[in-house]
């Protein structure tokens, strides 16, 4: 997504605002994939701060994610603002579109031109957002470890007891047990 600061980047102080819509193709995240069907939208703010360009923005939308627990599809909403300093010029050769300034220590990206290109910092900053562990709710039972029935849907018809214990974690049942107890 480019924006013309055309009208903004010749006198300090002046800022305009926009409206954003970002689409997102579906990206590997995690081992799985997350789907974006519908745009992210929201605004951003763009001041002139003398020898470099300010844009906070703000957008929400949602992502299509498998949870973790179950394994079903659920649609995560997110929130995503960001405040990303943007410097005219391009970045020496080999080096990185993001740095580091050398007087302000914050990090900045290069622009040429009439216009910034916000694609990488609205990606990343979507992305980032995103849950590391993704649930379709708090309370997702999971699956079954032996039959793999989806537990939020039901108890199994898998027999679950004890004569089906790992025998290699037999002995840790005997821990609880008092010395005296012959159960």
């Amino acid at each position: 997504m480019r924006i013309d600061v055309s009208d903004i980047k010749q006198e300090t102080g002046l800022h305009k605002k926009i409206d954003l819509s970002v689409s997102l193709e579906p990206i590997e995240f995690g081992g799985q994939e997350a789907r974006f069907d519908r745009p992210f939208t929201g605004t951003a703010e763009i001041w002139n701060l003398g020898k470099r360009l300010l844009v906070q923005a703000s957008l929400t939308g949602e992502a299509e994610l498998s949870c973790s627990r179950c394994l079903g599809r659920y649609m995560e909403p997110l929130e995503v603002s960001f405040d990303e300093e943007f410097v005219e010029g391009e970045p020496g050769e080999g080096d990185p579109a993001v740095q580091e300034d050398e007087d302000t220590g914050r990090t900045v990206s290069f622009y040429t031109g009439d216009e910034i290109d916000l694609t990488d910092p609205l990606r990343d900053n979507i992305l980032l957002a995103l849950p590391m562990k993704p649930l379709c709710s708090e309370d997702c039972k999971g699956l079954c470890p032996r039959c793999g029935a989806n537990l939020n849907e039901g108890p199994c018809a898998c027999d679950r007891t004890d004569e089906h214990v790992d025998p290699r974690l037999a002995v840790l049942k005997d821990l609880l047990r008092k010395p005296d107890s012959q159960s």
